[in-house]
């Protein structure tokens, strides 16, 4: 980075807005907490984003200065892989147990999800098993490459297991969805783009007609993942019980209509609407500045998926590809399901809002992400350089 004519200012920017946008809207979207526990706890709360931001630049400077090839080495994937292996054991024997997912570890003043971090293992790992036979894949086939030798696959189904039975289930269909759209973009056969295009449209009914059969026959389900199923089916129908977020996360929306209360003015954030600054910011935002609001956050996330996709099809080394496509994946999912969740169009995961939700986790695992794909961008805008210089 000693040349700022490689930073890609338009991944920058947005990233910048975002977070400098999520900080704010922490601090309003706490105002309910602040009720409970003083007006201090919304300060210290918009104090530690502030501080994962910061955190966050720092880790995007670490990466491109000096840990880059570092993440990406063999040495590091395996080391990764063993730390989140005993985290996710961790968590799952003597974790701390929230929303009926035990998931987190205390570290000081805040908690570390272990899942989190696994969104980055997949990428890095799967970039590196889809370098390492780039040959074997462009000759045979991503199929018959993994056919032959499908041992590495082993490695992300246990991680994956694990995450599962924590329960969390968000997390595991994240990773899971980050993976398939690494494995997709990695092969070139239309044969088998076109069988898993035919796969998910046959699997979208099968997921709705299970939620409705579960929402029929489990109102008297008391845990705590099924109850949000059943929530998502109808929610007025448990508006005492596991209905009552989602109805006050319409009235949110509903509140807002065009341009919104204005900054600070949301009426669900004041004890209606539980996790209003991680799970239902988008809420707050759309009840605080309106449409406008919630096309400006999405614009922005657009914007840098886009340019994440761009890179990734102008780069030739596959584990650079790979990295730039997984991590779009990463942020396209994660914002589909927070904001699906925010209006019932998916069930509710409890996922975060890229760079805008409050969380620790949420913020490192993102930037370290962005930083890697920053750099590639740098990386490859350097070699257009110096072929179009040999030209």
């Amino acid at each position: 980075m000693k040349n700022k004519s490689k930073i890609d200012w338009y991944l920058m920017i947005p990233y910048i807005f975002l977070c400098l946008f999520g900080i704010v809207m922490v601090y309003s979207a706490s105002a309910g907490i602040g009720l409970s526990f003083g007006q201090g706890e919304a300060k210290t709360l918009a104090e530690k984003q502030t501080f994962y931001f910061i955190i966050g630049l720092g880790i995007i400077f670490c990466v491109n200065k000096f840990f880059f090839k570092l993440i990406l080495s063999h040495r590091f994937v395996i080391y990764l892989f063993g730390i989140l292996m005993v985290a996710l054991l961790y968590v799952k024997l003597l974790g701390k147990t929230i929303n009926g997912a035990a998931g987190w570890i205390s570290v000081g003043f805040f908690s570390l999800q272990p899942a989190e971090f696994c969104k980055l293992f997949f990428i890095i790992f799967f970039a590196f098993i889809l370098r390492k036979r780039q040959t074997t894949i462009d000759m045979d086939g991503l199929g018959k490459s993994f056919k032959e030798n499908w041992q590495p696959l082993a490695i992300p189904g246990v991680i994956l297991f694990l995450i599962a039975v924590q329960p969390d289930m968000g997390g595991a269909i994240i990773n899971f969805t980050i993976v398939f759209v690494m494995l997709l973009a990695a092969t070139r056969s239309w044969k088998t783009l076109r069988a898993c295009t035919i796969i998910i449209i046959l699997l979208v009914p099968v997921f709705y007609f299970g939620i409705e059969f579960l929402a029929k026959h489990g109102q008297n389900i008391h845990n705590y993942q099924l109850q949000r199923i059943v929530a998502f089916y109808n929610p007025f129908l448990h508006a005492q019980t596991s209905g009552a977020q989602l109805i006050n996360s319409f009235y949110a929306v509903s509140n807002g209509g065009l341009f919104g209360r204005g900054l600070g003015n949301s009426i669900q954030k004041m004890g209606y609407l539980p996790e209003a600054n991680t799970d239902f910011i988008l809420s707050i935002i759309s009840e605080e500045f309106g449409l406008v609001g919630i096309l400006f956050v999405l614009g922005l996330l657009y914007l840098m998926i886009v340019r994440m996709i761009k890179i990734g099809q102008r780069t030739n080394n596959l584990q650079y590809s790979s990295i730039c496509y997984g991590t779009a994946a990463y942020l396209t999912i994660q914002t589909l399901f927070n904001a699906g969740g925010a209006i019932a169009l998916v069930p509710l995961t409890g996922v975060t809002l890229p760079f805008i939700s409050y969380g620790g986790s949420s913020m490192f695992t993102l930037s370290i992400c962005f930083a890697l794909v920053l750099k590639i961008s740098s990386i490859e805008k350097q070699s257009r350089t110096q072929n179009n210089r040999r030209l």
